[in-house]
């Protein structure tokens, strides 16, 4: 799984991370993958929670901040995208999960539907069980994590430069 955002306290990331070990407990071998610079005080709920629940480090790896030329391995490289913000404007981080035609398990709140659409499995960032849920469902299903991800990418296509500029300048 990977999480792509700026450590935050409104990114929930420590929240993602006790899933993971939720469902690392309940027998899926799964691993987490966070990427994205830090603030302070939310970086240090984060380490505090990992090393609560990974004290091994052997399912969790914080990459932190990296070039974003090395940004498309990593989505290359996974399997399921996990996106738990509680505030954005036109997450583009959501985009490029989506054009990399990754299943999406994502944050209900507003305007993350709005850009994700039927594309993905919703959770409310601030409950670790339902996140738990959500990516249950999409580890249990392989079918499910498929349609997902084809979804995601042809929604992902819907959004073009050209669309953007016309709609700016229709409006």
């Amino acid at each position: 799984m990977l999480y792509v955002s700026t450590v935050d306290l409104y990114k929930h990331q420590w929240n993602v991370v006790s899933s993971v070990s939720n469902l690392r407990k309940e027998g899926f071998d799964v691993q987490l993958t966070l990427v994205g610079s830090a603030y302070p005080q939310a970086l240090d709920k984060l380490k505090a929670t990992i090393e609560k629940v990974d004290t091994n480090k052997n399912f969790i790896k914080y990459e932190g901040s990296i070039d974003y030329v090395d940004l498309p391995s990593f989505y290359q490289q996974s399997d399921l995208f996990v996106f738990a913000s509680t505030c954005e404007n036109l997450p583009i981080i959501l985009l490029e999960a989506m054009a990399s035609q990754l299943p999406i398990a994502c944050s209900s709140r507003p305007p993350i539907p709005e850009v994700l659409g039927d594309a993905g499995v919703y959770f409310d960032p601030e409950n670790i069980t339902s996140i738990t849920n959500s990516l249950r469902r999409l580890l249990m299903s392989s079918k499910l994590r498929r349609t997902m991800a084809e979804k995601a990418k042809e929604r992902a296509n819907e959004f073009t430069w050209e669309q953007s500029a016309n709609d700016t300048f229709q409006f």
